[in-house]
């Protein structure tokens, strides 16, 4: 080796330590966790959520032909959730922004359906059940080929999207040509808390009536489209009442 890199050597070796040390004790700078919030920060977040609204329409009312609220029960038991009868295919769309962390892509009745999860924040999360033709962004999260179950997998990375952005199509469930959505809050528990039976199945307790989010002009325009009784089904408990 020359003279020159043998002199060299040692100070090298001294920087190679040093760096090793920094990066082996370095820890990437993130926010404080709630109990070392200051007050004013911890009731920002607190209003916030408070007021916690939805931004957009979830779909166009004109493609309606009506609505059943939750909670509704039919010859499969309770279903804590709300279900839009609709008239051929119509658009689906963020009511706020949220990430999408997992879905189900299945099969029923010989036809494929993707259902996927959202969360908005302030322990909020909105479910899209029985669509058909998601944009190609929220596709590509599920695998190519459908289950014949509808579990759901969480998803690598989550997609966010933001309020009013269109997520896709459906032209609903095979017979009755309907899909779901449905809004739970983790802050709240429902009637159905109350029977006992449903205490370790957080999304019956915790589904709250989606309009709640809006302010009162739109949610009076969702609430007549209301059907409390459609052939088999009738809504139990009308989670949308004031």
């Amino acid at each position: 080796m020359p003279q020159r890199g043998v002199a060299l050597l040692p100070l090298i070796i001294i920087l190679a330590l040093i760096l090793g040390a920094g990066i082996f004790f370095w820890k990437p700078a993130v926010g404080p966790p709630v109990s070392k919030m200051s007050e004013p920060e911890k009731e920002r977040i607190s209003d916030h959520c408070d007021s916690f609204k939805f931004s957009h329409e979830f779909t166009d009312l004109k493609t309606i032909s009506s609505i059943i609220p939750p909670v509704f029960r039919n010859s499969k038991g309770i279903m804590p959730t709300m279900l839009i009868n609709i008239k051929g295919k119509v658009p689906l769309y963020m009511p706020t922004s949220g990430k999408l962390v997992q879905g189900s892509y299945h099969n029923e009745q010989g036809v494929t359906f993707y259902m996927w999860e959202v969360e908005a924040g302030c322990g909020i999360t909105i479910v899209f059940d029985h669509v058909t033709d998601p944009v190609e962004k929220i596709k590509n999260l599920f695998p190519n080929a459908p289950r014949n179950d509808s579990r759901t997998d969480p998803f690598g990375v989550p997609l966010e999207m933001v309020g009013g952005e269109l997520v896709g199509y459906t032209t609903g469930s095979v017979n009755a040509h309907n899909w779901n959505f449905a809004v739970y809050s983790s802050s709240e528990k429902n009637y159905l808390f109350e029977k006992g039976e449903f205490n370790d199945r957080p999304k019956y307790y915790t589904q709250v009536c989606p309009l709640k989010y809006y302010d009162k002009p739109v949610k009076e325009a969702y609430e007549k489209l209301f059907v409390i009784s459609d052939k088999d089904l009738s809504v139990e408990k009308n989670l949308c009442e004031s």
